[in-house]
């Protein structure tokens, strides 16, 4: 008996995009989503995987394990497609469920067309809620949508619902040195809290230094740790609370020469007028 299709990728791309963004407006009207969804039953070949596809792996990622297992249960989730030609389909989300398919030598697969204007912002919805997106995928999607849509970094918080301050700091990622950039994404062990970590680091030679040990088990505690050693290894900013007890001590020693008898004379009272204006322009800084 088939399984029912579970449709609430639809509801998900309706709430996330008809959201009220800080500018005003819906985020929907951001990416030119109109609403219209319907579901079909459509020939594998008449779709095609989307060459703007924010999850730079997606068919290599594990496609036996997912059709192993959509030939067991059944395709839960259909895949989320637009129209660009009469009977030709392009992947909007889900392109790890296309190859399964393919993989199955099926010859049609379940789908959500949804009418829209912008593939990627769609695309980047499921994958970072649904599909487990790199952190550095997702970072560089966001800076992309980011850059070129103008999204605030709270409309970019709603699409992936997280926080703003989330977004802030995973964006910051982006900050890391290319050779971290370039190797995280091999090494599922390292957590997207680690990477944030590192790249709050001010001095790269530290992170690279770091980096070394990703592979040795580093954590997210051994990071904070480092920045803590570099803090205390920072010498104490200059003060002025040296200079202000010298001069108090001094004033006080002035007092007690007066109060054992001994006068100012008229060039040390002319002395103290001209500190004393002095310490008066100080304090109008």
């Amino acid at each position: 008996m088939a399984r029912k299709l579970d449709t609430s990728n639809a509801g998900l791309f309706k709430r996330a995009l008809s959201r009220t963004g800080s500018g005003g407006g819906s985020n929907a009207a951001l990416f030119g989503l109109s609403g219209k969804m319907r579901h079909r039953e459509i020939p594998l070949e008449q779709v095609e995987p989307n060459p703007d596809q924010p999850r730079r792996n997606a068919r290599g990622a594990d496609i036996a394990a997912l059709a192993a297992s959509i030939g067991e249960r059944g395709l839960l989730q259909p895949i989320n497609v637009r129209e660009v030609a009469p009977d030709r389909f392009q992947i909007v989300a889900g392109e790890r469920r296309y190859w399964a398919f393919r993989a199955l030598e099926r010859e049609t697969i379940p789908a959500l067309i949804i009418d829209t204007d912008d593939v990627q912002a769609l695309a980047l919805i499921e994958n970072a809620q649904r599909v487990d997106l790199h952190p550095i995928d997702l970072a560089l999607t966001l800076a992309k949508l980011i850059g070129d849509k103008g999204l605030t970094q709270e409309q970019a918080a709603v699409l992936i619902g997280k926080s703003q301050e989330y977004v802030a700091r995973l964006l910051g990622i982006l900050r890391l040195p290319a050779r971290i950039l370039e190797e995280a994404p091999d090494r599922p062990a390292v957590s997207v809290s680690l990477l944030m970590e590192l790249a709050e680091l001010p001095d790269e030679a530290i992170q690279l230094a770091l980096w070394k040990r990703a592979g040795d088990g580093l954590t997210v505690k051994d990071v904070r740790n480092a920045k803590q050693e570099r803090k205390a290894a920072l010498p104490a900013p200059p003060s002025a609370a040296p200079a202000l007890r010298a001069l108090r001590s001094n004033v006080d020693k002035i007092h007690s020469l007066r109060a054992s008898g001994h006068a100012l004379a008229e060039d040390q009272r002319r002395e103290l007028r001209d500190l004393r204006d002095a310490i008066d322009a100080l304090l109008r800084e």
